[in-house]
């Protein structure tokens, strides 16, 4: 059957919302029926696990079709990612890879088909996001984004402070604790900070506080495996701080592996509360 191609704007709200009841009640055609179960499954994403079976980059569109599969047992899925969405996470997949996939069904009206179109995909297992890590941080080091003398100075007394967290963690305590009280102006963008699914989030904060009259951009989370820590190895969201117009500190606790993101940072500290007082440091 055609492939699917990604909806465009006027096609991706959701045409109508009928509760059960009142859907018992109406006589669908074939097309709102099908824009009746997309909507539905929109309203629903989840996050499924698997293996990829079989694996096509259209040379065209360079959008990703593959079918993920139950490890053990028959079961299989046809899904898609969208080329922006494969570009932006950045996991080249391969057959036999295990991934876990967020997003939604969607029945392709003119064939129908059905699919589940991913909205972010992440590796599973500790040996393949070791893999995935070891094999981005040796690209971007030979670039010489780690490099000691790309890093920039703080300035000596910084006002403005932008910071990104979770507004529900931890962390953002810890710093406004440990924060002096010496008038500083903070900016805060609340974003998800744990997994994969965290990179939209991260990326739409950086953008955000790119356009604001900041000293200093931090960004802080509290520890966590290689696993939750996935968005901060994203190569995308590591060239964002690299490439911030004032100096970044990144403040992440981690087990092992240092998060890519802030060995690109100009300032790399271990907890909230270490970001807070190399803030405080010239004013005390």
């Amino acid at each position: 059957p055609p492939i699917p191609s990604p909806p465009k704007a006027d096609e991706d709200r959701i045409p109508f919302k009928l509760s059960l009841k009142s859907a018992m009640g109406k006589v669908f055609s074939v097309s709102e029926y099908i824009e009746y179960l997309n909507a539905s499954f929109k309203e629903h994403g989840v996050r499924i696990v698997g293996e990829i079976s079989e694996l096509k980059i259209h040379s065209a569109s360079g959008h990703v079709y593959f079918t993920i599969k139950d490890k053990i047992g028959e079961a299989v899925l046809d899904a898609i990612l969208w080329r922006h969405t494969y570009r932006m996470y950045g996991i080249p997949l391969e057959p036999g890879m295990e991934v876990i996939l967020t997003g939604a069904g969607n029945i392709y009206p003119k064939s129908g088909r059905f699919s589940f179109v991913a909205s972010s995909v992440e590796l599973v297992g500790e040996g393949a996001l070791k893999k995935a890590y070891d094999a981005l941080k040796a690209v971007l080091e030979r670039e010489g984004l780690f490099a000691p003398g790309r890093k920039r100075a703080l300035p000596e007394f910084i006002r403005r402070i932008g910071v990104i967290s979770s507004k529900d963690g931890a962390a953002i305590g810890d710093f406004t604790a440990n924060l002096g009280r010496y008038g500083f102006e903070v900016l805060f963008m609340d974003s998800r900070v744990e997994g994969q699914s965290a990179l939209v989030d991260l990326l739409a904060a950086a953008r955000t506080m790119r356009k604001q009259a900041i000293d200093v951009l931090v960004v802080i989370r509290g520890g966590g495996s290689l696993e939750s820590l996935q968005a901060f190895n994203n190569e995308h969201f590591v060239r964002e701080v690299a490439g911030f117009p004032v100096p970044v500190i990144m403040g992440i606790g981690h087990e092992r592996d240092v998060p890519l993101a802030a060995l690109a940072a100009d300032v790399m500290v271990s907890t909230p509360t270490a970001a807070a007082h190399r803030i405080n440091g010239s004013w005390d």
